[in-house]
């Protein structure tokens, strides 16, 4: 169902497009790191855990909520449980909302990872800081030892030869921590 809303909206939005275009532009918007996107986004994760409150299972559904493969199965089996409830073009158009906001990131493959994070805790209401926790070496070969904190607590650590990229490499590690449903 994701496969056919996201390649008949991917062909009325690029309509000189190759095929094979529109297959890798298809593939990587539906791809298991934007469909826990777009979970993170509708909060699925939290309905997880919600369900689950009080139920034998609840501290196993704590912990998988934060995983991505499962965010990205969530948000399939939610838009699969809408085209059986509501039909094709109910179904197609929460696919279209959902994941056409996702398709100019999957255009530009220099979103950085301070942009990414950035940007999925924004959507969570949630703050991120980063903090420079050493600099060693002569100013000309300078190196640098980065922390990124979300809500205060120590995600991801990076290090680099400038400020920027350490900072880079310390979000990576948060986007890595927080995919696998960790607390850095």
């Amino acid at each position: 169902m994701l496969d056919l809303a996201l390649g008949a909206y991917l062909l009325e939005r690029f309509p000189a497009a190759t095929q094979g275009e529109v297959s890798r532009i298809k593939n990587q918007v539906r791809s298991s790191r934007f469909c826990a996107i777009v979970a993170r986004n509708e909060d699925l994760g939290g309905r997880l855990r919600e369900s689950a409150r009080g139920q034998k299972h609840a501290e196993a559904a704590q912990r998988l909520s934060f995983n991505r493969s499962v965010l990205a199965d969530l948000a399939e089996s939610a838009l699969g449980a809408i085209f059986l409830e509501t039909g094709w073009e109910v179904a197609r158009e929460v696919a279209v909302l959902a994941f056409a906001p996702l398709v100019d990131y999957a255009l530009d493959p220099r979103i950085d990872p301070k942009t990414a994070l950035q940007e999925i805790l924004q959507r969570q209401g949630r703050r991120v800081a980063y903090e420079v926790v050493e600099a060693t070496g002569p100013a000309h070969a300078r190196h640098y030892r980065a922390v990124v904190m979300i809500d205060a607590d120590v995600f991801g650590e990076g290090e680099g030869v400038s400020r920027r990229a350490a900072e880079q490499a310390a979000a990576r590690r948060a986007l890595t921590a927080i995919d696998a449903g960790g607390t850095g």
